[in-house]
């Protein structure tokens, strides 16, 4: 995945990507947890609310949506033109701009929160680095980044799969990301994992998700030393 450009891989994607994470799987359940925690953390970060929050490749505004009533000013970037129309209809009291920020950093003024999700998993390494570095030069001092990394190659289930030589996606760890961070002025304040439980192929369901169990197990996501071994994390982390 990463042998190639991350870049090209959206453009032609619109309405098929909201229809693609809204089966009932794993993708919905992890959209679900993700917004209950930016729901808990911005309010946290941002009692008065967000200044200026900007949601970095965007999409269809799947994040965007769940960020912007907290915030005074949203503005999603992305760099495809189907995905950005998709999020206009959404919020069309958002600024919405197609551009690749690393390469072109636009006219935008510092912002105070910046959030990127489903973006650093399928990323190959250059990319991640010009993102980081954009997302630092966008951010004020002192300003807030809330990532996710949902390709875990390090997941309870990726682990089990490598004991027994079969293939496994992704290749972000939490030690690499965390230096990433790092390397790029970004100190690491909060990691809340998802779907810790989730170990085999055949609980992926809508059944299994929508089930009591999934409810008592997720609980133990949030022990923070089980974070790195996560099929998803959410993490927190503040320009320094």
């Amino acid at each position: 995945m990463t042998d190639v450009d991350y870049r090209t891989s959206h453009l032609q994607k619109g309405e098929d990507y909201d229809r693609e994470l809204s089966q009932g799987d794993f993708n919905t359940y992890m959209t679900e947890r993700e917004h209950a925690i930016l729901r808990r953390v911005i309010p946290e970060l941002f009692p008065g609310g967000v200044p200026r929050y900007l949601d970095f490749a965007c999409g269809t505004g799947r994040i965007t949506q769940a960020v912007a009533p907290m915030a005074k000013e949203t503005i999603g970037v992305d760099i495809s033109p189907t995905m950005i129309e998709q999020a206009k209809r959404k919020l069309p009291q958002a600024t919405f701009i197609v551009r690749d920020l690393t390469r072109d950093r636009a006219d935008i003024a510092p912002v105070d929160l910046i959030t990127s999700f489903r973006f650093f998993g399928d990323a190959q390494d250059e990319l991640r680095r010009g993102a980081l570095a954009a997302m630092h030069d966008l951010l004020r001092p002192g300003g807030s980044l809330i990532i996710n990394s949902h390709l875990n190659p390090r997941s309870v289930h990726n682990l089990l799969l490598r004991a027994m030589r079969k293939p496994v996606h992704g290749d972000l760890a939490w030690p690499q990301l965390h230096a990433l961070l790092e390397q790029a002025g970004f100190k690491t304040m909060q990691r809340h994992g998802i779907g810790f439980w989730l170990i085999r192929d055949k609980w992926d369901t809508p059944r299994v998700f929508r089930s009591r169990t999934a409810r008592l197990l997720e609980p133990v996501s949030k022990i923070p030393p089980l974070a790195p071994f996560c099929p998803d994390t959410v993490i927190v982390a503040q320009r320094t």
